[in-house]
């Protein structure tokens, strides 16, 4: 089993021990973590210049059937 895994575990059993209040503090915490990390995420990903752009510009390629077989790019896998 991983260090990961192992962690999750340990957490899961330490959530058991805990009271009903501490529970529902512990999930707003929680939430609140992977609220932040879904922000961060986006807001690099908005950073990245002409994103938006360029995949409109992929749908655009995508609809007119403009599409490259991912063999000729990647013949290696």
């Amino acid at each position: 089993m991983s260090k990961l895994q192992n962690l999750k575990l340990s957490v899961h059993q330490s959530l058991n021990e805990l009271s009903e209040t501490n529970i529902k503090l512990t999930y707003k915490f929680i939430t609140d973590l992977a609220e932040k990390e879904k922000e961060e995420a986006t807001k690099e990903l908005l950073e990245i210049r002409n994103l938006l752009e360029d995949i409109e510009l992929a749908k655009q390629d995508i609809s007119n059937g403009e599409l490259t077989d991912w063999r000729e790019i990647r013949s290696d896998v």
